[in-house]
């Protein structure tokens, strides 16, 4: 590692660890057996292992992950919170999703980690049959703080300039 990329490391992962783990929620992209895309969310718990989220095989994510393990998150700030909505904080991650099987150390632990952040809603729900527990473990991602600002990630939180290769272009005038 540059001493550049030291310094942007020690400057930027308290900045994104702070930001992830103020969020409670995944917005998940997932694909079906046919390619058609779908957005939904999923309460998760970070282990150091990966994000854990429970869902129900009645939703149409988890269905998606069944059939077709691919899988892009995105953590991002509140509207209310965003200075610049064109440019909101996120941090987005391309993962792979691993289904946890039930009677398993991973599964305690997970339904655990899932328990001390949502109590025992998570409990409830993870008696369920229908519900499953996948580890969603991070490839590679981009944490954007504004215009401008976008810095490659690791799935273990290392951080580098992400040098973009062309910026924005004004329209041509009258062409």
């Amino acid at each position: 590692m540059t001493e550049k990329q030291a310094r942007l490391q020690g400057r930027l992962e308290p900045e994104i660890r702070e930001f992830r783990d103020r969020a409670q929620t995944l917005v998940l992209a997932t694909v079906d057996g046919e390619g058609n895309p779908n957005v939904s969310y999923a309460p998760f718990a970070l282990r150091e292992d990966g994000y854990y989220i429970l869902i129900s095989e009645i939703a149409r994510h988890a269905r998606n992950l069944l059939a077709n393990p691919k899988v892009s998150l995105m953590m991002i700030e509140d509207e209310q919170d965003s200075r610049q909505l064109f440019a909101r904080k996120r941090l987005t991650f391309d993962a792979r999703p691993e289904r946890v099987a039930r009677d398993t150390s991973e599964w305690q632990a997970g339904i655990r980690a899932l328990e001390a952040r949502f109590g025992e809603t998570v409990t409830g729900l993870s008696g369920l049959g229908d519900f499953h527990l996948f580890r969603l473990v991070p490839l590679k991602g981009l944490f954007v703080k504004g215009f401008g600002q976008a810095f490659a990630v690791s799935g273990d939180d290392l951080v580098d300039l992400l040098h973009l290769s062309e910026g924005h272009k004004p329209l041509a005038e009258n062409a």
